[in-house]
């Protein structure tokens, strides 16, 4: 065992939990407290590690997917391990592009997100979002069905953010609670005109902004009442408004009645 968690880098407690999940082959039992292991089972753990963290597979999809992977899982190789050659190849192919992919989306998305929060989601065009993530409007399409559906995906990456900076604000005290407006619309100021115009989308009924709206407003408000003191969590939809509200005045523009009532309302549920 201690050879096969230096080999592959996989403790031994992980290593049997395989074992009793039935994705790894019984070893050799040599003697009364020792065991035998060969490349099979090398080769083995090193796949189902890489599944694991690199494609999020579960062990039961794992488990489902070797016997067609590995035909000859249970088949005991002489020289080299159960993988042949064009499994390899199969297997690391469709993760290099799995995770090309994956880039590729991660780009579009950020440079949706800086497009939206600078010029607006009426002043962008698809056009405008594959100049900065550098790719062909054809490959827009394989990522996002829309500038739509790409707005609604950057409100959710926005709305993250300004959880995550409201959280961090909070951490400094009550002096947040208590009202410090400019350290509010400091932390809210990058996001608030994706949520402004998120909050547009909604009152127009268009598509899923609604729902959106709500899941960022609730996301942002469980931030935030995490973040404070147990005596303290009643005031988090108010403290989510104040935010918003401070924000939005520095734009000139009166604070929107359906983002501070759905942030009310997030608070609710």
């Amino acid at each position: 065992m201690s050879q096969l968690v230096a080999r592959t880098g996989v403790r031994a407690a992980t290593i049997r939990y395989y074992l009793a999940n039935g994705l790894l082959p019984p070893p050799v039992k040599a003697a009364s407290n020792r065991f035998l292991y060969d490349e099979r089972h090398v080769e083995l753990v090193r796949l189902v590690r890489l599944l694991r963290e690199r494609r999020h597979l579960t062990l039961e999809a794992i488990a489902g997917l070797l016997p067609d992977l590995l035909p000859d899982l249970l088949g005991r190789p002489q020289g080299r391990g159960v993988f042949r050659p064009e499994m390899w190849s199969r297997l690391l192919k469709s993760h290099s592009e799995s995770a090309a992919a994956e880039l590729a989306a991660a780009r579009v998305l950020q440079a949706g997100l800086a497009a939206f929060a600078r010029h607006g989601y009426s002043e962008v065009t698809i056009d405008d979002v594959c100049r900065a993530a550098g790719i062909a409007k054809g490959s827009f399409y394989r990522h996002f069905a829309s500038k739509e559906d790409l707005f609604f995906a950057a409100a959710r990456a926005a709305g993250a953010a300004l959880a995550a900076r409201l959280a961090t604000a909070l951490a400094g005290g009550s002096a947040v609670v208590e009202g410090n407006e400019a350290l509010l619309a400091d932390a809210a100021a990058p996001e608030i005109g994706i949520v402004l115009d998120l909050a547009s989308l909604a009152a127009r009924q268009r598509s899923c902004a609604p729902e959106v709206l709500d899941e960022v407003l609730a996301r942002v408000t469980a931030a935030v009442r995490a973040s404070l003191p147990a005596s303290q969590q009643a005031v988090a939809s108010g403290l989510v408004s104040s935010a918003l509200g401070a924000a939005l005045s520095r734009l000139a523009v009166p604070p929107t009645p359906l983002v501070v009532a759905a942030a009310e309302s997030a608070s609710d549920d």
